[in-house]
């Protein structure tokens, strides 16, 4: 059951809190050896801060520095959404080397569970920059549920994926054989990195290949393709005459023979010819 609390946290000019909330204000990483380590948990939703209600994320921060000696964070916790919340941000260390963290953005495991006759699946995505990102999220579906659009799914199952098609078989595949899926996702949290995501989703879908090449195998393929121009074969005329050798023809006159055909002289007289 939610609560609302009051937790003091004594700290000096120039500490970090080491907690991160999100654009409502909830708690999504509190990073050991910190401030927050033992006084916020995942899953706080943060109220006010020193007596002034918070507004948003940046105001939190711009609190925070004339807060101390003493930060009195009133803030909703509910034991039971903390631990979903915590169970979801706790990724296994097998999966979490495949993220390559960036600031601004969350991380989580979803798990999708498909029951029969239950909701379709409802889920559109596209790759950027090998990238599988969430283009459409129907409503009342299924991937509606854990998804929003712009999330990035880095793996499926453990299987990283940088490819739409190969991200939507593996995707597939999971929800047909055990009726469920998991994926690692990494959600944008501040304006910058919605924008970026915006305008990934906005690109033209004619693009560059899902896996890029190394600027080193473009300068390669480039210089080969230049090679090829230059070194291009003239074209050859069907009037030229061969310059190969053809084969050889032996006579034997000791076996030559004589055979009479039609002329057009008919009836003249024909002159052999000198041998």
């Amino acid at each position: 059951m939610a609560k609302e609390i009051s937790v003091a946290i004594p700290m000096e000019e120039g500490d970090p809190l080491g907690a991160v909330p999100n654009d409502k204000l909830i708690i999504v990483k509190v990073q050991p050896g910190t401030l927050a380590e033992g006084n916020l948990k995942i899953g706080d939703q943060v109220l006010k801060l020193n007596n002034t209600i918070v507004q948003n994320c940046d105001h939190f921060f711009q609190l925070l520095r004339f807060a101390p000696p003493c930060a009195t964070i009133t803030l909703v916790r509910d034991e039971k959404k903390a631990a979903e919340l915590e169970a979801k941000v706790l990724i296994p260390p097998d999966r979490a080397k495949l993220i390559t963290r960036r600031d601004g953005y969350m991380y989580f495991v979803a798990r999708l569970e498909w029951k029969p006759g239950g909701p379709k699946l409802g889920l559109g995505i596209k790759h950027y920059q090998n990238r599988v990102l969430v283009s459409r999220c129907d409503p009342g579906s299924l991937a509606s549920q854990q998804l929003q659009v712009g999330d990035h799914l880095i793996d499926i199952d453990g299987h990283p994926v940088t490819d739409k098609d190969v991200c939507r078989e593996l995707l597939l595949k999971s929800l047909q054989a055990n009726r469920f899926v998991t994926t690692v996702v990494e959600r944008p949290e501040t304006m910058e990195a919605r924008h970026w995501v915006q305008g990934a989703l906005a690109a033209s879908v004619a693009q560059a290949p899902s896996v890029a090449m190394n600027s080193d195998v473009r300068a390669i393929a480039a210089r080969e393709r230049q090679k090829l121009q230059k070194a291009i074969v003239p074209k050859k005329s069907c009037l030229r005459r061969s310059t190969s050798m053809g084969k050889r023809v032996n006579i034997d006159e000791g076996k030559a023979m004589e055979f009479i055909i039609a002329s057009d002289n008919e009836g003249k007289s024909l002159r052999h010819v000198r041998k």
